[in-house]
């Protein structure tokens, strides 16, 4: 699972960012699975109306491009969460040695 030459502190931060990012996986699909719902819910409803930096509009092609966004967090979050447990120990291995 670790490299051989990895000592224990950087073992300890490793399982740190690893957990934070499994955590935040789950966050992010809560959160875009709410999004998602409620964008196609407006999407669907031709008198719904969303703002878009500040600007009302009933436009279905800013409604279908609200719910794509949101999608994306939900997305994000299953990558996070599900990943290989090997894909994130060197992404989180990068990580520890660029902020060092």
């Amino acid at each position: 699972m670790f490299e051989l030459n990895m000592n224990q502190e950087l073992k300890k931060k490793v399982d740190i960012v690893v957990g934070l990012s499994r955590l935040a996986g789950g966050t992010l699909i809560i959160i875009g699975s709410i999004l998602v719902f409620f964008f196609i819910q407006a999407a669907l409803d031709p008198n719904a109306i969303i703002e878009i930096n500040g600007v009302p509009t009933k436009d279905f092609s800013d409604k279908l491009i609200a719910v794509i966004f949101s999608a994306l967090f939900f997305v994000l979050g299953v990558v996070l969460s599900f990943a290989p447990n090997k894909a994130l120990d060197k992404f989180a291995i990068k990580i520890i040695k660029l902020s060092s």
